[in-house]
């Protein structure tokens, strides 16, 4: 590891080859969605390190700050920790120098990407538009460059106000029980949509507001859905080393994203134990001559037994015995009952075995 002070010097170093191996095969292995977000996620760590950050309206508080660029479905695409300063230095448009980082892979194909005021600026549209990238985004009006719009004392709620540049972008101005500040270098700022709203006694109406606010309600939220499916069944182990938590954030992270590939679509709790599963299968499979049993890892049903294909495929230990004689489990049915001498000596499944019978075979083929 490079010493303090040193230009390689890394405060990840233990962990960059994974962080830039792990990366890679996300943005390699799924083309992402058109709507796409990006925003912070958090890895809790409450111990002492030099890049652990405070962020007070986050649920987790105290810890190791992700930048994450993810799609509608909740993938991950690309992630990024953030170390800190360097040196002490005063690093300016953080936000904007993220979002163009992570944008380098989705140049010219006129993606849709979604973030919140710490990241947007007119600067930072206007070169996402000269690239073919769609942004949107709530910004702060205190920004430099943004036009004056009419204060909150001239508008009532459900009033709104625009302005457009001559470069594409659009800034917007909706009152509700606030005002909201929308920047935009795709939206038409005169086309409008209508939003439920809930009234002092309950009852909802209908306002409208312009379509660009309802776009980005709808599309902002990528992260925290990430973050919501790698926390339900997450890897939560305490260590008082610091790296430990990041390892185990970007394993969880990958299952989340393994679950978006997976056809066909199955539950966050059977995908995990269906990779728990494959992983065992080879150890389950070689404890076949011992007195453990596999009986305990099947699942049988009531009529056939339902045997795993990690199992039922592993290696080539699956060898036939001779139990009581038993139902086919392969041809035999309700109208031709089919009795066999054979079982699986893994499976425990009683199989066809003979010169015209290829029950066993066919069972462990496929």
């Amino acid at each position: 590891m490079p010493q303090r002070g040193d230009t390689n010097y890394d405060k990840l170093h233990k962990l960059r080859p994974f962080l830039e191996r792990i990366s890679h095969n996300f943005q390699k292995a799924l083309n992402p969605n058109e709507c796409m977000a990006v925003d912070e996620s958090m890895i809790k760590f409450k111990g002492r390190s030099s890049i652990k950050q405070y962020l007070p309206r986050k649920p987790t508080k105290r810890g190791y700050k992700v930048w994450v660029l993810a799609d509608k479905s909740g993938y991950a695409w690309t992630l990024d920790i953030y170390t800190g300063k360097n040196d002490n230095a005063v690093k300016k448009k953080l936000g904007e120098r993220v979002v163009k980082d992570f944008s380098e892979n989705i140049k010219g194909k006129d993606h849709r990407v979604h973030f919140d005021n710490y990241f947007s600026s007119p600067d930072l549209l206007r070169d996402l538009k000269e690239n073919k990238i769609h942004a949107c985004g709530t910004v702060n009006p205190s920004r430099k460059s943004l036009p004056m719009l009419k204060s909150d004392k001239e508008m009532k709620r459900d009033d709104y106000d625009w302005a457009t540049s001559n470069t594409g972008l659009s800034v917007m101005k909706w009152k509700d029980k606030r005002s909201v500040h929308l920047l935009s270098n795709f939206h038409d700022p005169t086309q409008r949509t209508e939003v439920t709203r809930k009234k002092k006694d309950g009852n909802e109406m209908k306002v409208s507001c312009h379509i660009a606010l309802s776009d980005y309600n709808t599309n902002v939220n990528c992260v925290d859905k990430f973050d919501q499916l790698k926390g339900v069944y997450e890897t939560d182990r305490k260590s008082r080393k610091w790296w430990h938590r990041t390892f185990w954030y970007f394993i969880d992270a990958t299952v989340v994203n393994a679950l978006e590939m997976k056809l066909p679509k199955m539950t966050l709790k059977d995908f995990r134990r269906e990779i728990a599963r494959d992983l065992v299968t080879p150890a389950l499979v070689a404890l076949r001559g011992k007195k453990r049993s596999l009986s305990s890892h099947l699942r049988f049903n009531k009529k056939k037994p339902n045997v795993p294909k990690s199992v039922r495929l592993e290696s080539s230990s699956h060898q036939p015995e001779r139990p009581t004689r038993r139902s086919c489990a392969a041809c035999s049915s309700k109208k031709q009952q089919i009795r066999t001498d054979w079982m699986c000596s893994v499976c425990k499944v009683p199989l066809c075995l003979g010169k015209r019978k290829t029950c066993f075979q066919d069972y462990h083929a496929s």
